[in-house]
């Protein structure tokens, strides 16, 4: 595994479809879930309603991870991004619908129209959008040998 570019992983961080977020309770115990994200302005956004389980977690402890991978069927190609930092509520109706739109457009193309939940759109000051507020990033792959 090797140090990725700061361009590399900044395409990751563009293209990736899906991460996992990792947070831990007061006491400890780590919790993971897996979410759609956007990246935009060097922060991480995730539309994340402060409910049930992580709503607790988060609560309690805002310091998270997150990371996305890419790895090819036989795993000769791989690497994975890690953000890490705290995580803040987006307040500003501006920066919110900002973001709506950049995600809005990340993810139409992959779903060729299809919209889940198509007709109950929130109203943008309702939105539950969070950021992570990035403290360190990382990145490693493993590429493919040259033959």
């Amino acid at each position: 595994m090797t140090p990725m570019s700061q361009e590399d992983v900044e395409r990751m961080l563009r293209t990736s479809r899906i991460g996992r977020l990792a947070m831990a309770d007061a006491g400890g115990r780590p919790y993971v879930i897996p979410l759609p994200f956007t990246w935009a302005n060097g922060a991480l956004y995730l539309r994340l309603p402060m409910t049930g389980r992580k709503g607790e977690v988060l609560q309690q402890n805002r310091k998270v991870c997150f990371e996305i991978d890419h790895y090819t069927d036989t795993l000769d190609d791989y690497a994975s991004v890690l953000v890490e930092g705290h995580l803040a509520e987006v307040p500003d109706i501006a920066e919110k619908q900002r973001i709506r739109e950049i995600t809005r457009s990340k993810y139409e193309r992959l779903r060729q129209g299809y919209r889940p939940g198509h007709g109950r759109q929130t109203p943008i000051e309702q939105m539950p959008l969070c950021k992570i507020v990035v403290e360190q990033i990382s990145g490693r792959q493993r590429e493919r040998p040259a033959e």
